[in-house]
């Protein structure tokens, strides 16, 4: 069935014209109506005079003491009532569907979805009946603009200033190697000897990831290497076989340092603190979503995962 939604000038006034009326009607006096919609009590008057003009009939019927609806404008004013129920019920409906989302939609990178926020974003949507997550994990940024997500958590700012990126914490990292490894190459004391044993090399969106250990700083990976990856979990299984030095997260080395299979080096000098984001499309979003990047947030300060540092320049 096809609806025929009546045109404006076809109607001849709008739902304020009708709020207005409904409001001298309600209280029976153009003064308390007045009062209470903040507006002069005479151009509150020439707004439902000129309402009356356009209907050809009177609505209401003055005198000094009281205003009171005439025989004709009875019926008039019970549908008036309807439609401003109705607007509102639709008013209402986009506010239920900003403030409480029945699905978030969230992109990040496939390491840091697995080993760190997803778990904790599950945590959130476990405690909310109701709230569903649909989680896409991938090494390529999502397009807010374009692709049907609602919040995207990246490491590293975006070079895409359309969208709003609020830094909720910072991501620490260690240089790991296996003891193999470790046993079969040169001592590592010092920053500047990792030129000369293989590093393994971090790729991301905006090119290789730049090393900074102390006073040191390398574009990329600063000893010689084949090997290179877009993900940071491949890189620590690589770093656990002996295939070469890494840059990793703290968080995502821990368990392989506590088994054993990879030893931190260098522990004493500065190593770089990845800034952790999380982005949406607008500043203005649902407090489903903002209450679940304050959750986020709080879960990463209460592990200690996220520092005040920021990234050493590259």
């Amino acid at each position: 069935m096809q609806l025929s939604i009546p045109r404006m000038h076809e109607t001849r006034f709008g739902l304020d014209d009708i709020a207005l009326f409904v409001e001298v009607a309600s209280t029976q006096s153009f003064a308390r109506a007045a009062a209470r919609l903040e507006l002069p009590p005479s151009t509150l008057s020439r707004r439902v005079a000129a309402m009356e003009r356009r209907l050809g009939v009177r609505l209401l019927q003055r005198t000094t003491r009281s205003v009171t609806l005439t025989p004709l404008a009875k019926p008039y004013f019970a549908a008036c009532l309807d439609v401003l129920a109705a607007a509102e019920r639709a008013r209402a409906t986009i506010e239920n569907s900003k403030e409480k989302p029945g699905r978030i939609r969230i992109s990040m990178p496939v390491d840091l979805g697995v080993e760190v926020l997803g778990p904790i974003i599950a945590s959130y949507a476990a405690q909310r009946p109701g709230l569903g997550i649909d989680f896409d994990l991938s090494s390529s940024a999502a397009d807010l603009l374009r692709d049907p997500v609602d919040l995207v958590f990246r490491i590293g700012r975006t070079l895409d200033d359309r969208v709003v990126a609020r830094k909720i914490g910072s991501i620490a990292s260690g240089i790991y190697a296996s003891p193999a490894f470790i046993a079969g190459s040169v001592p590592i004391r010092q920053a500047s000897q990792l030129e000369q044993v293989a590093c393994l090399n971090l790729q991301t969106a905006n090119g290789p990831m730049a090393w900074s250990i102390g006073a040191q700083r390398w574009p990329a990976a600063p000893g010689p290497s084949g090997i290179s990856a877009n993900s940071v979990g491949l890189l620590r299984t690589l770093a656990e076989r002996g295939l070469g030095v890494a840059l990793l997260p703290r968080h995502l080395a821990v368990h392989s340092t506590n088994k054993g299979s990879l030893v931190r080096l260098l522990a004493d000098e500065s190593t770089p603190h990845w800034p952790l984001y999380a982005m949406t499309a607008t500043r203005t979003v649902a407090s489903g979503i903002r209450d679940l990047i304050s959750f986020v947030t709080n879960e990463l300060a209460a592990t200690e995962l996220a520092e005040v540092a920021e990234l050493p320049p590259r």
